[in-house]
C-alpha cells in the first residue's frame, strides 16, 4: 500500500487489489489487477472506497498529494493483463474529479519504458513524490529480463512543480540494486519501495525491501537527492552516448581535483 497525506485532509492508501476474471469462471487461477483505495484521518479508522475505474488494469497505482487543476492525480502503470505490462508504455499520469468514485476516463505517459535500460520490461512509481523547492522527487522501479530472470531495481527522476507531469531530470542507471543478501530470496534480485519519509531538517530515510523476504532503510537528504537528479547524466540509449558521459565526468572531476 502506497500512503499519502492528501492537502484535502485525508490519508489515502491505495494498493492492489486481485480480482477473478469472472470471464473465465472455470479457471481458478484466473486474476484481473485493480487499485484498491481506503483512506484514513488517524491510521485507526479507515474507510474503503470504490476501487478505481480504468480501462487497462492497474496493480501500481500512487496518488498525488496536492490538487492539480482541482483535481486528483494518480501516478497510474497501464497494464494489458494482471502481471505484464504488455503494451503500457510506462508510468502513467490522470486526472479524477471524485475520488469516492474514482475513474480514468484519460491517461497520458509520463515516464516511459525503454528498450534494453532498467526499464525494459515494466516501471512504476513508488512512494508518493516529495515536493522540494527544484521540483517534484520521485522513487520508481524498474524492471528488466536478465539470464536469471526479472530484476527489479529503484531509479529516480523529477518533475516541475508547476507541471508534475513534466520531468525535468532523470539520472541513467539504477538508483539502489540487490546487493549482497539482498539478491536472495522469495522472489529473487528484487529491489521494491513503497514508502519514503522527508524530515523537517532535509533528511530523508528510504525504506525498500529485497526480493520480497527482507525491509531496508537507507538513509539521504532532499538536497543530495536533488543534487543526484539534476547532475547525472541521463542515460543516452546508445553505447557511445553512455561511453561519452563517462568520458565528460572523469574530464569534470579532475578539473575539480586539480582546482
Amino acid at each position: 500500500m502506497r500512503l499519502t497525506l492528501h492537502e484535502d485532509g485525508w490519508i489515502y492508501g491505495v494498493f492492489c487489489a486481485e480480482r477473478h476474471d469472472d470471464n473465465h469462471p472455470e479457471d481458478l487461477s484466473a486474476a484481473t489487477a485493480t487499485a484498491g483505495i481506503a483512506r484514513t484521518k488517524d491510521l485507526k479508522t479507515w474507510e474503503r472506497l470504490p476501487d478505481l475505474k480504468a480501462k487497462s488494469q492497474q496493480r501500481n497505482v500512487v496518488l498525488h498529494p496536492e490538487f492539480v487543476d482541482g483535481m486528483y492525480a494518480f501516478y497510474t502503470r497501464p497494464q494489458d493483463d494482471f502481471i505484464n505490462a504488455g503494451s503500457g508504455g510506462g508510468i502513467g499520469w490522470a486526472l479524477v474529479d471524485d475520488i469516492t468514485h474514482a475513474e480514468i476516463k484519460e491517461e497520458k505517459i509520463i515516464n516511459m519504458r525503454h528498450y534494453h535500460t532498467i526499464m525494459e520490461v515494466k516501471n512504476g512509481e513508488g512512494p508518493q513524490p516529495i515536493k522540494t523547492p527544484k521540483g517534484w522527487l520521485h522513487l520508481a522501479h524498474g524492471v528488466r529480463g536478465c539470464a536469471s530472470g526479472l530484476r527489479y531495481v529503484l531509479y529516480m527522476y523529477m518533475t516541475a512543480l508547476d507541471d508534475p507531469t513534466h520531468v525535468i531530470a532523470q539520472p541513467g542507471g539504477y538508483f539502489i540494486v540487490p546487493q549482497g543478501e539482498e539478491y536472495i530470496g522469495d522472489v529473487m534480485n528484487v529491489t521494491f519501495s513503497n514508502g519514503w519519509i522527508a524530515d523537517e531538517d532535509g533528511k530523508v530515510f528510504i525504506y525498500y525491501a529485497s526480493s520480497d523476504t527482507r525491509m531496508h532503510v537507507a538513509t539521504s537528504t532532499v538536497e543530495k537527492l536533488i543534487d543526484y537528479c539534476m547532475n547525472t547524466p541521463e542515460d543516452g540509449f546508445t553505447t557511445a552516448a553512455s561511453v561519452g558521459n563517462i568520458k565528460a565526468l572523469v574530464v569534470k572531476n579532475k578539473k575539480i581535483i586539480n582546482q
